[in-house]
């Protein structure tokens, strides 16, 4: 028995230990909060070492936080068991949830690099560490943890333990099991487990569904912060199951959810604020909210972003932006993206024209069964764009588009087999195929196999079924049949077709639509009138093809200018017209512009420059050409004498005919 003396004794270094704990960490508190995080660790290690629980505990934190020391979970769980060994709830909930998972202390940044395999890795790691580097999972260890802590009512342990039940990795599932635990959880005000027993109950994952109810205890986690249980009222008061329909609280609830981080809350309130659904319409908010979701990669939000910049709306398109997000899209691995980006990159929309980068992503769309991504494949393969020039390769995926139905492919196919890609002229299998698309009502198809009647290459010729199919595409609104028409009854196919006015009406029609050559042609027909409105309007007509690009319009331009009889005479005109003509290797229009040259009309005089281009047009075959002049004319000057002498630029005929000029493509 011990005697009154050493009984005093003991009581008193007792006392003195607790003044010393209570004072370390009073200290260690304070540091903490100061953040003095290493001398904090210290204290605590102190208080610890003359027998505080508490003080193991907030070691075991530092150590889960990286705070005052490395982080390290291997090391935390050594002090989360010292403390739960001695009775401590939370240390006991830490490492039961510690030990699910298992872990290892980490490597010195110099050993990490240094070392070369995981073997060494570990044997370095034993050396450092010894037996409390690592700690494999022990799910078994860890449960006993959990239900210590359940036991002293720890409403966090509760919520765990309902997870693992319902989830059934660890236990068998058991919803009832976990019922029973979320219960107790929620009770406890832990919002994970009142957001858990929301979702059995609404959803009757243990027995009858009671959707009020449950949206009761979804509340209660939402209120506290939780942001699936935010986003579950929304959903409830969006849909009106659970709770009355309420636009408003659906918005308050999924822009909690939003501003707390949740990508797909973020998602949808933006696609809230860009309707204005239970929230004042804001674009601005929308875009922000938006790339946000975007920037976690939640795909819906990429491809909403991607659209959001393409379509623009209250604000004009933004491309560069728009091409960024299609290619996270495609990225992502969405298909349309890739075949979008694509086009991107081939149209340089919101980036430099990429053919390279384009056929690369039309490829990638292609194989995972993108069919007009196949398509742009073949024709990037047909003119070597992007990709090295392969016909095979070309016919290859020309076939697989239009095995998946595009009328496209099955018109560029037939294309294909005319031009003998797969190494021999096949026309059956081209006919086929065009009236395939014909018949599916494809414009340019029924088109295509009107010109092939007319020709009578392939098939016999049938000017009367070419007709039929030209109307036919011309109804279902392909305009370009209409200058086929007008070559038919021009009589550029069949002499006995010829049709003055239909041909001009038609003409007119392709000209209309925008068709150079048809704008050509019925130019010339109206300076062909003698009218001074007709000869205006003919001019506006060549003036139209002449700007497109024509250069049998830009030649006929430049006579016009000369004349002065359809428009005032402007021979500076004439004489940029006839350069434009001839830089395209118009050999009239290159003789015209010699004679200007020779001459000084509209251009500064330079005879030697003029004869180089009178020699070089006559080189070229201009049939028709005047000869060329001498260096000096041989009587008057300006223009009208150039006229007079012989010396003037070759003229279009004063009535001219309907020249049938076929387009290309």
């Amino acid at each position: 028995m011990m005697n009154p003396l050493r009984r005093a004794a003991s009581q008193a270094l007792r006392l003195a230990d607790q003044v010393l704990v209570s004072r370390l960490k009073q200290n260690a508190q304070r540091a903490f909060e100061e953040e003095h995080h290493q001398a904090a660790v210290r204290l605590w290690l102190r208080a610890y070492e003359v027998g505080d629980v508490e003080s193991a505990f907030r070691i075991a934190d530092c150590y889960e936080k990286g705070f005052g020391v490395q982080r390290n979970w291997a090391d935390a769980i050594n002090w989360h068991r010292r403390a739960a060994e001695q009775g401590h709830v939370e240390a006991q909930f830490r490492l039961g949830r510690a030990l699910l998972d298992g872990a290892k202390a980490p490597l010195p940044e110099y050993w990490r690099r240094t070392t070369r395999d995981a073997d060494t890795a570990a044997r370095v790691s034993e050396a450092l560490y010894g037996a409390g580097g690592r700690h494999a999972a022990s799910p078994d260890e860890a449960l006993d943890w959990l239900r210590k802590a359940a036991e002293a009512g720890l409403a966090q342990a509760h919520a765990l333990l309902g997870v693992i039940n319902v989830l059934g990795k660890i236990t068998p599932q058991d919803y009832a099991r976990g019922l029973w635990h979320f219960e107790r959880g929620a009770e406890g005000g832990d919002a994970s487990a009142q957001f858990g027993l929301a979702d059995i109950l609404y959803r009757g994952l243990a027995g009858e569904a009671d959707r009020a109810r449950g949206a009761d205890w979804y509340e209660k986690a939402a209120d506290q912060g939780h942001s699936s249980a935010q986003v579950a009222m929304a959903t409830i008061y969006r849909d009106g199951a659970g709770r009355d329909a309420d636009p408003e609280r659906a918005a308050h609830y999924m822009g909690l959810a939003a501003e707390g981080g949740e990508p797909y809350a973020q998602f949808e309130y933006a696609m809230m604020l860009q309707r204005g659904e239970g929230v004042v319409s804001d674009r601005s908010r929308a875009e922000t909210f938006l790339r946000k979701s975007a920037k976690r990669d939640h795909f819906p939000a990429v491809l909403a972003l991607a659209d959001f910049y393409s379509h623009g709306g209250a604000v004009e398109p933004d491309w560069r932006e728009a091409a960024r997000w299609r290619l996270r899209a495609a990225e992502l691995g969405d298909v349309n993206a890739m075949f979008i980006y694509g086009r991107h990159a081939a149209n340089g929309l919101g980036m430099p024209v990429n053919l390279n980068e384009a056929a690369r992503w039309f490829l990638k769309a292609a194989e995972q069964g993108h069919a007009t991504a196949a398509f742009n494949v073949a024709v990037f393969y047909q003119h070597g764009q992007g990709v090295e020039q392969d016909l095979s390769q070309a016919l290859r995926w020309c076939e697989y588009a239009a095995e998946q139905g595009l009328r496209e492919a099955k018109v560029k196919l037939a294309e294909l087999h005319l031009a003998g890609a797969g190494g021999e002229r096949n026309a059956p299998r081209a006919v086929e195929l065009l009236k395939e698309a014909s018949d599916a009502g494809d414009g340019y198809a029924k088109t295509q196999l009107a010109l092939i009647y007319l020709e009578g290459r392939d098939v016999f010729k049938d000017s009367r079924k070419a007709e039929r199919l030209l109307l036919d595409a011309l109804d279902a609104g392909y305009v370009a049949a209409s200058l086929q028409l007008g070559h038919l009854y021009s009589g550029y196919y069949d002499p006995a077709r010829v049709n003055p006015q239909d041909a001009f009406s038609h003409y007119l029609v392709a000209a209309q639509a925008g068709n150079p050559i048809a704008q050509h042609l019925v130019g010339n027909q109206l300076l062909g009138r003698k009218e001074p409105a007709a000869a205006r309007e003919g001019a506006h007509w060549l003036r139209n093809a002449a700007e497109a690009g024509l250069a049998a319009a830009q030649f006929q331009l430049g006579v016009v200018y000369c004349q002065g009889e359809a428009v005032e005479k402007d021979l500076a005109e004439a004489v940029r017209w006839y350069e434009q003509a001839a830089g395209q290797g118009h050999a009239l229009a290159l003789y015209n512009l010699g004679v200007m040259i020779l001459k000084g009309l509209g251009v500064e005089a330079d005879p030697e420059k003029g004869m180089d281009l009178i020699k070089r047009a006559e080189a070229q075959g201009a049939l028709g050409a005047p000869k060329a002049p001498a260096a000096k004319s041989s009587g008057g000057s300006g223009p009208d004498a150039a006229v007079q002498s012989g010396q003037a630029p070759a003229r279009a005929e004063s009535n001219p005919t309907l020249t049938a000029v076929k387009p290309v493509g």
